[in-house]
């Protein structure tokens, strides 16, 4: 089932899946929409190249990847740009948007203000790989093919990650009486 109806019932059930990871890779849903139209564009382009029975939302995962490695490589060489008419257009109030319109808004409405605080200031790397492991519950493998990096790295930025956390929140938890002594 390698056709665009195999694409739908495989890919397409994972499309929110992506886009919170985009968001959380983003941090703005522009682009986290952006990063999710074009990793779904691609995977359609590609999805003779998936091998039915494996992990569909890991292949699309290492897709995101290698989309957003593209944009940096893109806008490396070519620089940022903006429409001349873009810059000239009024600028108009945003609607008013209850959920997931910035990568703070996704997070509050899953965790706390310190919380979300505390994983922004993660490298890139090491939010990605957390996000990966602990929210879409990805084995430490799938993780690694998708980041292209070895097992011990997510290893390691995982738990780098877990304890640059735990360090930036120790003393909000004190605050809430969730240590009982001081470590």
């Amino acid at each position: 089932m390698q056709g665009p109806e195999g694409f739908e019932q495989i890919a397409l059930p994972h499309l929110d899946s992506v886009y919170r990871a985009a968001v959380a890779l983003c941090g703005r849903s522009d682009d986290a929409e952006d990063l999710t139209q074009a990793t779904f564009a691609r995977a359609l382009e590609r999805f003779h190249t998936f091998a039915v029975g494996t992990n569909c939302k890991a292949w699309l995962f290492q897709i995101m990847r290698n989309v957003r490695i593209d944009h940096f490589r893109h806008r490396k060489v070519a620089g940022n740009s903006v429409p001349l008419d873009e810059e000239l257009l009024p600028t108009e109030a945003p609607a008013e948007q209850t959920v997931w319109s910035n990568a703070e808004d996704l997070l509050e409405n899953f965790s706390d203000e310190q919380i979300i605080r505390a994983l922004k200031r993660l490298p890139e790397d090491q939010r990605l790989t957390l996000f990966l492991v602990d929210v879409e519950q990805l084995s430490q493998q799938e993780v690694a093919d998708i980041t292209g990096v070895a097992v011990g790295t997510v290893k390691s930025r995982t738990s780098r990650a877990r304890d640059e956390l735990k360090s930036h929140l120790l003393s909000y938890a004190k605050e809430l009486g969730f240590t009982g002594r001081n470590r």
